[in-house]
């Protein structure tokens, strides 16, 4: 019987995650088109939040209608998902606050005028209508409500309910990612944005598509994303994963959500069209899919963050006159990006696809950008004869189409290609290079905090260790060899690693022997501390050891960016935890583990959360930084991060955000470059 009291539940606190970005939005030092970013990442995070996690939870409403909570574990599930739809509702009200009486009027200060909820003005008509009619306009399939009763909405589209004054009614598209969500006019010197769907609503009726138009009500539905693969040993996983991406956008709806002023009788009319229950409802504003505001059109330099410039690490010197293997064979590269160009990642690959002494390629590849240079040096090295191995995870949520594109493209070009394991991911961010060095094999490694990704490098903060470490880089080759060769073998855990923690293998244990040697300290009367830093703290066991460990005296200092179930300060539990949350211009992504370890301050890096998923259902890879000075690196990073007092929040026993009062000005995204400018 799991105890409720000992953890937070997982969605809650996600929806408490997301709510920090909400409030980034409302921060004073925060440039006005920044703000409307934190609300574009606010509502795509929540629109995921009830493709993914909303079926789950409604399914516990649909046993309580039906009589079949029968335990208090079940009770608690249902009461929270009543909990999680109040917590969206405060949210969604604040969002719209947060819109209408602090960014917009902030932004026409600046002669950015946002037109929101407001008639077309006279000087802008004649240029909207040209607009209607020649981009908008051939989108705009009109649909009767009698004539149509199978109208289908697809995932997360607009549309517009229409009705009329001698009550039809119509469906009509909001054709936003065929046209783009907004038009600019510019005039008198001041930028008019404007949105589409009030284009629409002007110019509709002159296009005479529907007569007598009364009024517009906006709606969208959420559709669940779960894929329903089969994945057992000797199936076709990629013509699985086709068949199921082609059905994704037509799933089970699992949200209507409506313009707030639609008359009760109406939304019951809609409701029975669109074959939903009532509980799938959520009100809202006049204007959905504000997740658009990554495409704002407006740029005004001083309202966005000044430009980011990437630090010119201490051995580029050495990079700008010698291969990178040769620099590799002096010294390792960690890089920390953004704050490091992403450059020396991509360096590594075009190279390895270069240099005529590199025999083979092996590289795992979990999130690819859509035109990546990652794939493209890959694809050159098959082309230049290299053996080029390449694990890709087909089951990226929302990338897997891009990951088929690129696995055929791989496969066409010569490139030995694995795909998913049955019921395992493989999240590893991890590469290797055979060369040959006087006839014998050398091995080069990228092990990373981050995927391969050169557009998310940009803004995801990651840490990249280069090295030709013999010992660990065996290993490394023995986990791909596993991979592709013998990946039957998975649930044998035949493999032993002594230098990397590997997810289903011998991370777990890892974790937990070096948790259990800080309370031997603290029993002893020693100095024991933990500081880690992860996206997530999710999975029971490994907190329990954390609870027991506080209790022995050992001080645990946690940065965990989203889910948190770990409940800190609490007397004779958690006392000596403390929990807190960074949310910036910086999406903070890395993993670190620092361990005292009666002085030997033990740091580890790579791509495991704790979570269920990544410690029980999937190939992680964790290694230890021995290099004195990049371990001392992280300490200080870890220690900027742990003082900062502004875009940092604490995280209560509650889960929930504690703002704390600005007194020291300490911004770790704006610090950790200062700090590493002056490395050694």
């Amino acid at each position: 019987m799991k105890n409720h009291n000992l953890f937070n539940n997982r969605d809650i606190s996600w929806l408490y995650f997301n709510e920090r970005v909400l409030l980034e939005s409302q921060r004073d030092y925060v440039p006005l088109l920044e703000k409307l970013k934190f609300l574009a990442i606010y509502s795509s995070n929540l629109d995921e939040f009830f493709r993914v996690r909303i079926p789950l939870l409604h399914g516990w409403k649909k046993l309580d209608k039906k009589g079949k909570l029968d335990s208090t574990d079940q009770q608690a599930e249902l009461n929270v998902y009543k909990k999680a739809k109040n917590i969206i509702k405060k949210q969604q009200e604040l969002f719209g606050h947060i819109l209408t009486q602090e960014i917009i009027p902030g932004l026409s200060k600046h002669n950015i005028i946002l037109h929101y909820d407001l008639a077309l003005p006279e000087f802008a008509l004649t240029t909207l209508r040209e607009f209607f009619l020649a981009e908008i306009a051939s989108y705009l399939h009109v649909s009767k409500l009698e004539d149509h009763t199978d109208f289908f909405p697809l995932n997360n589209e607009l549309y517009f309910f229409i009705l009329t004054s001698n009550q039809e009614r119509y469906f009509c598209p909001i054709p936003s990612s065929s046209v783009g969500r907004f038009k600019t006019i510019v005039h008198e010197e001041k930028y008019y944005i404007f949105f589409i769907d009030d284009i629409i609503k002007h110019f509709l009726a002159e296009a005479n598509l529907i007569p007598n138009i009364e009024s517009f009500y906006s709606f969208k539905v959420t559709r669940d994303a779960e894929l329903n693969l089969q994945e057992e040993a000797g199936t076709d996983l990629t013509e699985a994963l086709i068949k199921e991406l082609s059905k994704r956008d037509f799933g089970i709806a699992t949200r209507l959500l409506y313009q707030s002023d639609l008359p009760s009788e109406e939304l019951a009319i809609l409701l029975d069209c669109l074959n939903l229950k009532k509980s799938n409802t959520m009100k809202g504003g006049k204007y959905h899919n504000l997740k658009d505001f990554f495409d704002f059109p407006a740029h005004n330099r001083q309202l966005e963050y000044p430009q980011a410039v990437s630090i010119e690490p201490p051995f580029q010197e050495l990079l700008n006159s010698n291969s990178i293997f040769s620099v590799l064979q002096q010294q390792e590269i960690l890089l920390h990006t953004p704050y490091h160009s992403y450059d020396t990642v991509l360096r590594f690959f075009n190279e390895a696809a270069m240099d005529e002494s590199v025999q083979s390629i092996w590289v795992t590849l979990y999130r690819l950008a859509k035109d990546s240079k990652i794939g493209r040096a890959l694809l050159n090295a098959a082309q230049n004869g290299k053996k080029v191995n390449v694990f890709v995870e087909l089951k990226a949520r929302f990338d897997e189409s891009n990951n088929l594109q690129w696995a055929k493209r791989l496969e066409q070009a010569g490139v030995n290609i694995s795909y998913s394991i049955p019921k395992i991911k493989v999240h590893a961010k991890v590469a290797l290079v055979e060369r040959l060095e006087n006839e014998q094999i050398k091995y080069y490694g990228l092990l990373s905090t981050g995927n391969l990704n050169e557009n998310t490098a940009k803004v995801y903060t990651d840490h990249s260790l280069l090295t030709s470490d013999e010992k660990p880089l065996k290993e490394l080759a023995t986990l791909f060899d596993f991979l592709t060769k013998h990946r039957e073998k998975i649930h044998d855990k035949e493999l032993v690693f002594h230098h990397l923690l590997v997810a289903h293998f011998n991370l777990y244990d890892e974790f937990m022997n070096l948790i259990d040697h800080e309370i031997e300290q603290a029993k002893a009367g020693r100095i024991a501390f933990i500081r880690i830093k992860l996206n997530n703290l999710e999975e029971e066991t490994l907190i329990k050891k954390l609870y027991e460990a506080s209790s022995a005296g050992v001080r645990i200092e946690l940065i965990v960016r989203s889910i948190c179930r770990i409940i800190p300060n609490q007397i004779g539990l958690s006392e000596n935890i403390t929990v807190r949350r960074i949310v910036g211009r910086f999406l903070e992504h890395s993993r670190i583990f620092h361990f005292h370890h009666a002085g030997d301050n033990l740091v580890y890096i790579g791509s495991s959360d704790w979570m269920n998923r990544n410690i029980y259902h999937r190939i992680e890879v964790c290694f230890p930084i021995k290099n004195e000075l990049y371990k001392q690196q992280l300490l200080k990073y870890l220690d900027i991060q742990l003082a900062d007092d502004t875009s940092a929040s604490s995280i209560n026993n509650l889960g929930q955000n504690e703002i704390p009062e600005i007194n020291n000005f300490i911004d770790a995204q704006e610090e950790i470059p200062r700090f590493l400018i002056h490395c050694d």
